[in-house]
C-alpha cells in the first residue's frame, strides 16, 4: 500500500533534520540557554472503567513543588518544567494511586492521559512528598495569565514588580530600561529571548523596553551566579523570556492611554495532524506608540521649578513567528522574530536634546531538532541574529554632531544529550558562538569579531531519606568557556542541595543551599570606546568574576492555617566580585573604566497568604543588598545601587472581576559611608489595576484598566531622568473560546 503523501514528506523532513543538525554536532550550542528552555505538561485524568473524567484528583510531580487538583473535566496543566524525565503521581479517593513517566523536552507541550482503577473505599493515611526543583529553587516565574492581568507594555514593566529586581528606566514608557539584581550592573544579568541573548554586543546590557509582552508566554527570573548553566554574563542572574508557542488560538488586543499612547496586537495559531505526527504554526504582531512628552518638577539640586520633557516619543513593532513538526520521538521547531524601534533621545534634564534619535532593528531565525531514543534525549539548535542600532543627533546640547551606527551579527549552535542513569539525571553539551561587530563608535584597531566555545555538564539526583517524608535533592554543574578575546579558560562551577518534605495537607517545607561562580568578559564599549572629551576607554580591562556566590534559602509553601494558605521564604547570600568594571574619573576628571573589587551581601524576605473563601491574596517582600567597594580609596555603596527595596501586592477577585494594588519602595541610592553627599532620596510608587471578563456572541472580552503612579509622586531612579506623574491605560483583549487540545 502506498504511504500517504504527508507521511512521506514528514519522514523526509525527519531524515534531513537529523543529518543536517548532527553534522553540526561538534560546533554546538546556541546558549545552552536554548538547551534548557522550559516545557509543559498538559493532561487529563479519567476513570479506567467507563472513561469519565475524574475531577478533584491530586496531581503531583515528584521532585518539584507542583501539587494541584484536576478541573471538572479531569484536566490539568503544568508550566515551566525542566526538560527531563518527570514522574507524575495521581491520587483520588476511591481509586488506586497511579504513577506515570512523562518526558518533557525543550519548549514542548507533553500531553498525557492517566487512567485510574477503582478500589474499595478504604481510608488510609498517605504520605505525599513534594520538593521544589533545586536547579531553580530560587526562581520567580511570571506566567501568561499574570502578564495579561498586569497591563504591562514590555518586559521591564513586568519585572519592576518582582522582589529583588530593580529596573532603571531613562524616563517614561518605552525609554531604555536596564535591570539590576542583587545590586549588580546591567551587564552582569543575562537576558534570553527563546534562548538567544539580548545583551548588547557593545555595552553587554539588555534593554528590556524593546521586548513587548503581548507575544510572551512566560518570564523566569533566576538570581545568583548561573554561569555554570548559562555561560558568560550570568554573574548575578538570568532572565529567560519565552515567546508564545504554536497552539490553536486567536486573539486581538487594542490599547490606549496617557502620553498619546496607542497600540494593537494580534496573534493567530493553528494545530493539525501531519502524517503520523502533529504540525503547528503561529504568528504574532505587536505595534505600540507613545508621544511621551510630559511635565516634571526640577529637583532642588537643578534649581527647582518645572520643565517639560520633550523628544521622548517611542514606536515599537515586533513580529514573532513559529512552526513545529512533532512525532512520537522527534520534534523540529522553527522560530523567527523581528523587532523595529524608533524613539527620541531626550537626554538628561541638564542637557536636553530635541533632535537626538535612535533606530534599533533586530531579526533572528533559528531551528531546534530533538530526538528521543531509548533513555536518551538529543537536542541540536542553530540560531542566527542580526542587530542594527543607530544613535544620531545633528545638534546635541554638548559636543559635536554624531551619527553612531552599530551592526552585530551572531551565529550560534548547541548540541546536548540527556539521560537518566540509576536515578541520576545527567546532561552534557557543547556551545559555539561567533559575534561579528561593526561600529564607528569604536576606536581604530578594535576587534571586529569574537568566538566563544563552551562545554558543560551537570548531574542531578533525588532520593527519599529512609522511610521519612523527607526528600533530598542534589545537583552539580560545571562549565568551561574560552573566548578569542581572553586568555585561558573560565571555569564556572555550581552545586546545590535541598531537603524538602510535605507538611499538613497541602504544604511543603524546604531548605536549600547553593554555591556557584560566574564571569562576564569586558565589553567592547568599555575597552575600545572611541575617545572623546574627558572620556577614555581601557583596552587592558580584566573580566568580571563572581567568586564564592553562596546562598541559603528556607521556604514554607501552601501551609493551611486559619482559613488561609500561607507561604514564606527567607534567603541570605554573599558574593565576592573580582574586577567589577566601573566608570570613574581620575584626578584630571577624565572618565575611564577600571576593575574594582566589590563585595555583595544581602538577604531577602518573602511572604503572603491566600484566602480562597474571600478570593483575596496578599504578598510582599523586603530585600537588602549591600554592594560595597573593597578598595581602600573607594568606600561606601556602589553608586546608584539601592540598598533596600520592598514591594506589597494585594489582589481580590469577585467572579470574573479582579482588582490589584501594587506598592513599590526603592531606597536611598549612591550611599557614601558617613556622608549624605550626592545621595538620592528614597521613593515609593503605587499602581492599581482592574480587569474583568465576559462573553459577547462568540468572543471573550477582557478589558483592563491600569493606573501607574497612582498618587502622582515626583520620582526618579537617576536624578536627571525623571518619571512621569500619574499615567492611565485601557486595554481590550478579544479572543474566541479556545478548543481543548486534549482528545
Amino acid at each position: 500500500m502506498m504511504r500517504r503523501p504527508l507521511a512521506v514528506v514528514s519522514a523526509a523532513l525527519w531524515r534531513v533534520a537529523r543529518r543536517t543538525v548532527c553534522a553540526g554536532l561538534l560546533l554546538a550550542p546556541s546558549a545552552v540557554q536554548a538547551r534548557q528552555v522550559a516545557g509543559e505538561v498538559r493532561g487529563r485524568v479519567i476513570d479506567a472503567t467507563d472513561r469519565v473524567p475524574v475531577a478533584g484528583a491530586q496531581v503531583e510531580l515528584e521532585g518539584t513543588a507542583v501539587r494541584l487538583r484536576t478541573a471538572s473535566d479531569g484536566s490539568f496543566h503544568v508550566r515551566s518544567l525542566d526538560p527531563r524525565g518527570h514522574r507524575v503521581r495521581v491520587q483520588a479517593l476511591g481509586y488506586r494511586s497511579t504513577t506515570v513517566d512523562v518526558q518533557v523536552v525543550n519548549a514542548r507541550v507533553s500531553e498525557v492521559e492517566i487512567s485510574l482503577a477503582r478500589v474499595a473505599a478504604t481510608l488510609v493515611t498517605q504520605q505525599v512528598r513534594a520538593t521544589q526543583d533545586t536547579a531553580a529553587f530560587n526562581a520567580q516565574i511570571v506566567d501568561r495569565a499574570s502578564i495579561e492581568r498586569s497591563g504591562a507594555r514590555d518586559v521591564a514593566d513586568v519585572l519592576q514588580n518582582l522582589p529583588g529586581v530593580v529596573i532603571t528606566r531613562s524616563g517614561g514608557p518605552g525609554q531604555p530600561s536596564r535591570v539590576s539584581m542583587r545590586g549588580s550592573s546591567a551587564n552582569q544579568v543575562l537576558v534570553l529571548l527563546d534562548g538567544v541573548p539580548l545583551n548588547s554586543a557593545l555595552s553587554g546590557a539588555a534593554d528590556l523596553s524593546l521586548v513587548p509582552v503581548e507575544n510572551v508566554e512566560r518570564i523566569t527570573v533566576l538570581t545568583g551566579a548561573q554561569s555554570a548553566r548559562y555561560g558568560p554574563r550570568a554573574m548575578a542572574g538570568v532572565i529567560e523570556v519565552v515567546t508564545r508557542r504554536p497552539r490553536s488560538e486567536q486573539s486581538l488586543v487594542l490599547r490606549t492611554g496617557a502620553l498619546g499612547e496607542w497600540g494593537a496586537a494580534a496573534a493567530v495559531a493553528h494545530q493539525a495532524p501531519v502524517g503520523g505526527g502533529q504540525g503547528s504554526w503561529s504568528l504574532g504582531v505587536d505595534h505600540r506608540a507613545t508621544r511621551g512628552d510630559f511635565r516634571f518638577a526640577l529637583p532642588a539640586v537643578r534649581g527647582g521649578g518645572w520643565a517639560r520633557r520633550e523628544n521622548a516619543d517611542v514606536a515599537n513593532t515586533q513580529v514573532v513567528a513559529g512552526a513545529s513538526l512533532e512525532g512520537r520521538a522527534q520534534q523540529v521547531v522553527l522560530r523567527a522574530t523581528y523587532g523595529h524601534t524608533r524613539r527620541g533621545m531626550a537626554g538628561s534634564i541638564v542637557q536636553p536634546s530635541l533632535t537626538g534619535r535612535q533606530v534599533f532593528d533586530r531579526a533572528s531565525v533559528g531551528t531546534t531538532a530533538q530526538h528521543t531514543q531509548s533513555n536518551w534525549v538529543f537536542s541540536h539548535s542553530v540560531d542566527a541574529a542580526r542587530e542594527s542600532a543607530v544613535f544620531a543627533d545633528a545638534t546635541p546640547p554638548f559636543g559635536a554632531a554624531f551619527d553612531n551606527t552599530t551592526t552585530a551579527t551572531t551565529l550560534a549552535a548547541v548540541s546536548s544529550a540527556t539521560r537518566t542513569w540509576r536515578g541520576v539525571n545527567t546532561a552534557a553539551g557543547v556551545e559555539w558562538r561567533h559575534l561579528g561587530v561593526r561600529a564607528n563608535a569604536l576606536a581604530s584597531g578594535a576587534p571586529t569579531g569574537q568566538t566563544l566555545l563552551g562545554s558543560w555538564m551537570n548531574a542531578r539526583r533525588e532520593q527519599d531519606i529512609g522511610r521519612s517524608a523527607w526528600r533530598w535533592t542534589t545537583e552539580g554543574a560545571l562549565r568551561a568557556d574560552h573566548s578569542t578575546l581572553l586568555d585561558g579558560v573560565a571555569w564556572s562551577p555550581r552545586v546545590a542541595t535541598q531537603f524538602a518534605r510535605s507538611a499538613w495537607s497541602t504544604g511543603t517545607l524546604s531548605m536549600g543551599v547553593s554555591y556557584g561562580a560566574g564571569f562576564a568578559p569586558p565589553t567592547l564599549a568599555d575597552q575600545f570606546f572611541q575617545e572623546g572629551v574627558q572620556v577614555r576607554a581601557n583596552p587592558a580591562l580584566r573580566p568580571e568574576r563572581t567568586r564564592h556566590d553562596m546562598e541559603v534559602r528556607l521556604s514554607a509553601r501552601e501551609l493551611p492555617r486559619f482559613g488561609a494558605l500561607w507561604h514564606a521564604e527567607a534567603a541570605s547570600y554573599r558574593a565576592d566580585v573580582d574586577g567589577m568594571i566601573l566608570w570613574l574619573p581620575d584626578f584630571r576628571f577624565i572618565w575611564s573604566p577600571s576593575n574594582y573589587d566589590a563585595t555583595r551581601r544581602g538577604w531577602e524576605l518573602r511572604g503572603g497568604l491566600r484566602i480562597p473563601r474571600w478570593h483575596l491574596d496578599l504578598q510582599g517582600g523586603l530585600d537588602e543588598s549591600r554592594v560595597s567597594y573593597a578598595g581602600g580609596i573607594l568606600s561606601g555603596q556602589v553608586a546608584y545601587r539601592p540598598r533596600r527595596t520592598a514591594n506589597l501586592q494585594i489582589g481580590s477577585s469577585l467572579g470574573a472581576t479582579r482588582a490589584e494594588f501594587v506598592l513599590r519602595h526603592v531606597g536611598v541610592r549612591r550611599v557614601v559611608a558617613g556622608s549624605a553627599l550626592n545621595a538620592l532620596p528614597a521613593y515609593r510608587m503605587a499602581d492599581a489595576r482592574l480587569s474583568t471578563e465576559w462573553q459577547r456572541a462568540r468572543w471573550t472580552l477582557q478589558p483592563t484598566l491600569a493606573v501607574e503612579n497612582l498618587f502622582s509622586r515626583q520620582a526618579a531612579m537617576l536624578v536627571d531622568y525623571p518619571f512621569p506623574t500619574r499615567l492611565w491605560s485601557i486595554a481590550l483583549r478579544l479572543r474566541p473560546p479556545s478548543p481543548s487540545t486534549l482528545p
